[in-house]
Order: C-alpha cells, then structure tokens, then sequence
C-alpha cells in the first residue's frame, strides 16, 4: 500500500524547512569569513583630555628635496640598470601562448622566426608543442601530424615533445634493437 503524499502546506513545510536550513548554513559560513565589525565606543556626554586630538605646535617638516637632475646623464646609464633578458626564448613562448586560441598564424609565424634565430634550442620542442596545437586549429591535422612524428623523434625524453605525441595519438616507437 502506498503513503499517503503530502499536500498544500505540510508538502511546503518539508521542502521548504531543508530549504532554509541550508540557507542558514551558507550564511553562517559566509559570515564565518568576514572580519568582525569594530565595536562602537559609547559617546560621553563629556570628552576628557585624552579624547581631544593632540594639536601640533610645529608644522610638520618638509620632505627632503630631490637630488638636482645633471642635464649631461643620458638613458644609456638607465638602460644598463635592468637586467638583460636571460632567456630570449620565454618571450616568444609567451607571445606563442597568448597567440594560440586568437590567431594561430601568428604562432607559426613567432615559431618560424624562433627557429631561425634560436635553431634548436633547449626550449624548441615546446615551440614545436605549440606549433602542433596550432596546426590543429588551422585544420592542418596531416601537417601537424607530421611534425609531432618529428619532434618525438628529434626529443624522444622531451615532456612537450610527449605531450604532442600523445595530443596527436602518436605512441613513439620503441629505442633499442627490436626482436
């Protein structure tokens, strides 16, 4: 035999006192984390000397004046002061990055310019990790396909390398003698 259901106002009862129930809790959590409100101090109907601002007799003192700008320093001396870029290459993988879901030409075109003036550095192969992604966005699956085969190849250890591989479903073939 069935229950009978709950109708009208018992039905609204047991929906809504879960409802606010969990209402409550959010909000106590919420206020969990907000700093306590300073507490207000009483006004008195008379001030005593310790509640009066304490009134300078002296102006406060001038802050020191610059040293005096010598009109024959040129920029050069402030170029030298920063430091010179230490990775060249982290710039353009940043560029790369930024360039990769808005306009995956411009990735190949930083790559190919990379790789003219970089060659095969230390970070080519997630240049290359980039250049696959964007391939595939340019629907140039085959040629990007091609390439990720390349670049296992080229740095079968290389963790970018392994991450367009396996983005393109490429399993590297094993090193060694084969059976």
């Amino acid at each position: 035999m069935d229950a009978p259901r709950p109708s009208g106002p018992r039905r609204a009862l047991f929906l809504g006192l879960p409802l606010a129930a969990l209402a409550a809790g959010a909000f106590l959590v919420m206020r969990r984390d907000e700093p306590p409100a300073p507490k207000a101090r009483p006004a008195s109907a008379e001030s005593t000397a310790d509640d009066r601002p304490q009134q300078r007799a002296e102006p406060p003192a001038a802050p020191p004046a610059p040293p005096p700008v010598d009109p024959t320093a040129t920029a050069a001396p402030r170029a030298s002061e920063t430091p010179p870029d230490s990775d060249p290459e982290a710039r353009v993988i940043e560029r790369m990055h930024a360039a990769l879901t808005s306009d995956p030409e411009e990735v190949l075109r930083l790559d190919d310019a990379a790789s003219r003036e970089l060659g095969d550095s230390p970070r080519a192969a997630e240049r290359g990790q980039l250049r696959v992604r964007a391939l595939v966005r340019l629907d140039r699956i085959g040629e990007a396909r091609s390439f990720a085969e390349d670049l296992i190849e080229r740095y079968p250890d290389d963790p970018a390398a392994k991450s367009a591989a396996a983005y393109m479903g490429i399993h590297p073939r094993p090193r060694g003698p084969s059976r």
